[in-house]
C-alpha cells in the first residue's frame, strides 16, 4: 500500500538518468500527484503513503528539471520540424524571439527554469492550502470541497502523459511500468467503487482516468518501432543526439 505506487516512478527515474534526458516524461505528472495529495484527509496507512508519493514526486521532478532539453534545442526541433513539412513560417521566427523565448521559459505555469522555483511554488500553494483549513475547517462541505477538487486533479492524472505522447509520435523515454502501475491501479479502483456502490463522482473519475491509461496503451503499440516500421514511418528523433539535450545547472 505504501510503497508500491512509487515502483514505477523508480524506474522513470532511472530511464531518465541512463538515457540523459527527460523529454520523454511529462512533468506536468508531477504536478498533478503533488497538488491531488494536499488538502486529503487519510487514515495513517494513506498518510504515510501520501507522504512517500510526495516525496517520490520532489526528487522525479528534480531529475526532470535538470535533464530536461534546453529551450533553444527545443526550437530547433520544432523548427526543423516545421520546415521538414512546409517553407520557414512567421511562427518559427516568432519562436526564435528572445522575448518569446523568456516568457516560455520564465511564465508559462510549471515550465520555470530551475528547481528551486518549482519549490518555491510548491510552498506557497501549501501554505495557501494551510491558512485556508485553519480558518475555514469549521465551515460546512469545506473539506469535501477539497476532497472533491483533489478527486477531479488526481482524474486528469494520465492526460498530460496522453497528449504529450501524441504530439511527439512516441513514447520513448516513458516508462512502461508507470502505465502499468496506472493502468492496473485505475482498472482495480473503478471496480472497487462499482463493486461497493461508491458515489458517482468516485466512478465517473474512475473511469475517465482508465479510458486516458487504455488511449496510452494504444499510443505505445501504435508509436512502437515494430509499427512504424511496418507503416514506413521513421522513428522519434528523440535519442538520436544526445548532445541536444543539456543538463540545467
Amino acid at each position: 500500500m505504501v510503497f508500491g505506487p512509487v515502483i514505477g516512478y523508480i524506474d522513470q527515474y532511472r530511464l531518465i538518468l541512463n538515457a540523459g534526458t527527460s523529454a520523454g516524461f511529462n512533468p506536468k505528472t508531477c504536478a498533478i500527484l503533488l497538488f491531488a495529495k494536499f488538502g486529503k484527509r487519510f487514515d495513517t496507512t494513506l498518510l504515510v503513503q501520501s507522504i512517500v508519493m510526495i516525496v517520490s514526486q520532489l526528487i522525479l521532478l528534480e531529475i526532470v528539471v535538470r535533464y530536461r532539453p534546453s529551450l533553444m534545442n527545443e526550437h530547433r526541433r520544432r523548427r526543423s520540424s516545421l520546415s521538414s513539412h512546409s517553407s520557414v513560417s512567421s511562427l518559427s521566427i516568432e519562436a526564435d524571439h528572445p522575448w518569446t523565448r523568456a516568457w516560455q521559459s520564465r511564465h508559462l505555469f510549471w515550465q520555470w527554469s530551475t528547481y528551486i522555483e518549482y519549490l518555491n511554488f510548491l510552498l506557497a500553494f501549501t501554505t495557501v492550502i494551510a491558512l485556508l483549513y485553519v480558518f475555514m475547517n469549521r465551515v460546512p462541505y469545506f473539506v469535501e470541497l477539497l476532497g472533491i477538487i483533489s478527486l477531479g486533479i488526481e482524474s486528469s492524472l494520465p492526460l498530460p502523459q496522453c497528449i504529450s505522447n501524441f504530439r511527439r509520435r512516441s513514447t520513448d523515454g516513458f516508462s512502461y511500468l508507470v502505465l502499468a502501475s496506472w493502468f492496473l491501479g485505475d482498472g482495480f479502483k473503478v471496480f472497487y467503487y462499482v463493486y461497493t456502490q461508491a458515489p458517482f463522482q468516485f466512478i465517473g473519475c474512475g473511469i475517465v482516468q482508465l479510458t486516458i491509461d487504455t488511449v496510452i496503451v494504444l499510443e505505445c503499440i501504435l508509436f512502437s518501432s515494430v509499427v512504424k516500421k511496418w507503416l514506413g514511418i521513421s522513428s522519434s528523433p528523440l535519442f538520436l543526439d544526445r548532445s541536444d539535450y543539456e543538463p540545467i545547472e
